[in-house]
């Protein structure tokens, strides 16, 4: 499979040959928006120290100049004009309306998500403070006073940045428009147009970016092999344009690990788990939007129901989604920065923090055999400086996991009681043991037959307008490597 280990080895030796940084997105997002970004990630890296897994961000500050384009589109009006033009074979147009549609969605995205997470964040601050209207906690007002609370820090963070310029819910009600953009559906049109506007390299990593998100894709495959093999393509700019940011922090890392440049390694590797934990808040935050119920609910039913068990799918679906690295899937990636941790401080004689990193691990793999063998080093070591402190996994990871072990006993619960209900017998829990997230939802929510339709118009289009496959193994880049192989797994 062309997207697969060669493709990571391979960029992973590449970044020692060239030592390339971190590129900006071909599309070219606007200075602004760049700056957002940065902002955001600055901003969770202080917030982190005293808030790790809720990871707190101020949300972009979008002036109302740019908040929304001059002729009054969404970003839904550009995707459907760029497809436009590409059906009348207006390639430059189809270009230019995609890639706004892009960076409108990438601006909407990043502004609601940070105002959720802001807006958690301060609620959760009053709690902390105790902070609240009245004193005592008389029938369990005080969790309604932050929801309160939170419901009106959303709806000024909303009108500050002018969040629902961005995308008018009436065009959208069935999340048709927004499926198409979280599922990259965009990319296929891009790649077609900008192959035919002469724009090779960015059409190779249009490419790239869908086999991504969409592995198995036959007809994508093949525009992708023919893309690199067309006049002009410069390989070394080949990239996914909707890679997370912690990822060329966590390679970087582990590179910097196995050249031995131990003092880099850590900074890099701590790097990561900060931004690692706003990537996934970000995308968790995302999760929690506007939801038709159908029916008039009851005060709490409407809590409780459809509405929180689909978010709580989708969240559980962003810690998955977050292993996928360059066209390779790791399970449970978050933890195996401290594994590399451990080995980085040790290598430094900060034996608290490698303990204290090795601790962190075995939270998440309790069987792991090799751990507990390196921590009985470290006590040999550092001998009469062994305080109770070592024992003492971060705090971010005790977190992290709790978080995640109280979801999935929220997501059995939901799903079995629910079943119970609406059956009137009990399921097998253990179906629900073997089920993917992916699958949960998938049995909720079915697509619209105007979607299904489409995606058949675009993968016949993607099968006429390519030859057939010559057989030939066109790989993205050489196999050879330096100092990495799949046995490493990150």
């Amino acid at each position: 499979m062309i997207v697969d280990v060669d493709v990571i080895e391979t960029m992973i030796s590449r970044r020692r040959r060239y030592s390339w940084t971190t590129r900006l997105l071909a599309i070219g997002c606007c200075c602004l928006l760049s700056l957002a970004r940065a902002q955001t990630a600055s901003d969770a890296t202080s917030a982190s120290s005293s808030d790790p897994v809720g990871a707190v961000v101020t949300a972009a500050d979008v002036s109302d100049e740019y908040d929304r384009p001059e002729d009054g589109s969404s970003f839904i009006d550009q995707y459907e004009q760029g497809v436009q033009a590409y059906l009348s074979n207006e390639w430059e147009d189809c270009v230019y309306f995609l890639e706004r549609a892009l960076e409108g969605y990438r601006t909407y995205y990043e502004s609601v998500a940070n105002c959720r997470m802001e807006c958690e964040y301060a609620a959760r601050d009053v709690k902390h403070r105790g902070d609240f209207l009245h004193g005592s906690n008389i029938d369990n007002l005080q969790h309604y006073e932050l929801i309160l609370r939170r419901t009106l820090c959303l709806s000024k963070c909303a009108r500050k940045y002018a969040i629902y310029r961005y995308l008018p819910f009436s065009e959208d009600f069935d999340g048709h428009y927004m499926d198409i953009f979280q599922e990259l559906k965009i990319y296929p049109y891009l790649y077609a147009c900008y192959v035919k506007s002469n724009r090779v390299t960015l059409a190779a990593s249009a490419a790239y970016t869908y086999l991504v998100k969409h592995p198995e894709d036959a007809a994508m495959k093949r525009n992708f092999e023919e893309a690199i093999d067309l006049p002009g393509i410069d390989r070394d700019e080949i990239h996914d344009l909707e890679e997370k940011k912690f990822v060329d922090l966590l390679i970087g890392g582990i590179v910097d690990e196995q050249d031995g440049n131990w003092e880099r390694a850590i900074e890099r590797l701590e790097g990561s788990i900060k931004q690692y934990i706003f990537d996934e808040n970000q995308c968790r935050a995302f999760c929690e939007g506007e939801f038709d119920h159908g029916f008039l609910p009851d005060f709490i039913t409407a809590i409780g129901s459809k509405s929180l068990t689909n978010a709580l799918y989708c969240k559980r679906n962003c810690t998955s989604n977050m292993g996928m690295v360059r066209g390779k899937y790791y399970e449970n990636l978050f933890p195996r920065h401290y594994q590399h941790l451990q080995k980085a401080y040790y290598h430094v004689k900060k034996y608290e923090e490698s303990y204290r990193a090795g601790m962190s691990y075995l939270l998440f793999h309790v069987d792991d055999l090799d751990m507990p063998e390196a921590l009985k080093t470290i006590e040999a070591e550092a001998k009469g400086d062994v305080t109770a402190v070592f024992f003492k996994p971060r705090r971010e990871a005790v977190e992290y996991n709790e978080r995640m072990q109280y979801e999935e006993k929220l997501a059995r619960f939901a799903k079995q009681e629910f079943d119970l209900l609406e059956d009137g017998d009990g399921s097998d829990e253990s179906d629900f043991d073997q089920m993917d997230v992916d699958e949960v939802i998938e049995d909720d929510v079915l697509l619209p037959a105007a979607q299904q339709e489409e995606d058949r118009a675009e993968s016949e289009q993607g099968e006429d307008t390519q030859p057939p496959a010559d057989g030939n193994n066109n790989e993205l880049y050489p196999k050879e490597t330096i100092g990495y192989n799949d046995r490493d797994e990150l």
